[in-house]
């Protein structure tokens, strides 16, 4: 052993990260991510999709009370853009992803 010193990891800042999320979108990946948001327990990821307009749906549906909880809000986010391409109801400034 040698008692050199050690290397230490590359700084990332995140460029990899979004490189494969794009791998995954670009492959029909799960692309799109719905985010609920209740005062009980602030924002809660729920599941990703492939199909926005399948996001789009259940994102309504968690509004209407899929899980039997309705939630205040519910969006869906876009993790190629790194965007919100859709909102409902009541989701507060605090609690929306960056």
């Amino acid at each position: 052993m040698t008692d050199g010193p050690k290397k230490t990891p590359p700084q990332d800042d995140n460029r990899v990260r979004d490189t494969l999320v794009k791998m995954t979108s670009i492959r029909g990946g799960n692309r799109f991510q719905v985010i609920t948001y209740s005062d009980d327990g602030g924002a809660d990821d729920k599941m990703d999709y492939a199909s926005m307009a399948k996001a789009v749906r259940d994102a309504r549906e968690y509004i209407r009370g899929k899980e039997g909880l309705v939630y205040e809000g519910a969006l869906v986010y876009d993790k190629a853009e790194r965007r919100i391409v859709w909102q409902f109801g009541f989701f507060p400034e605090s609690a929306l992803p960056r």
